[in-house]
């Protein structure tokens, strides 16, 4: 499988829409993507730190997430949302990594998403 950054911000945009601190989104709540994929990527942002959440994996052997579950967003995935909120930045970040070649991170989404908000701010 791989990481779906449309995936990852559609989660965060959905939990920070929640009315309560602690918004339930599971894995197959997020439309237009197959659920193992949403839920593949559901652990990864867990494992990155942008959200709180629970991954059950299935008892069958064959590798496949039984339970995908988040619960809350971290301070990190605010951040993050935060980077890749605004439609245009979000476009042009991943114009210019698509451009370069260059595979995306967390880490290198927020430089450069801060690199084109601080250019469009002047």
């Amino acid at each position: 499988m791989v990481r779906n950054w449309e995936i990852i911000r559609s989660v965060l945009l959905r939990l920070e829409d929640g009315k309560t601190a602690r918004l339930v989104v599971q894995a197959n709540q997020i439309e237009g993507f197959a659920h193992q994929e949403v839920a593949y990527n559901m652990a990864l942002m867990k494992d990155a730190g942008l959200i709180d959440g629970l991954i059950r994996y299935s008892s069958e052997g064959d590798g496949a997430i039984a339970l995908a579950v988040a619960h809350g967003m971290t301070s990190k995935g605010h951040d993050f949302l935060d980077s890749i909120r605004n439609e245009g930045i979000w476009f042009d970040v991943k114009k210019r990594f698509r451009e370069k070649g260059i595979e995306m991170t967390v880490d290198l989404v927020m430089k450069v998403s801060a690199g084109l908000a601080a250019a469009a701010l002047g």
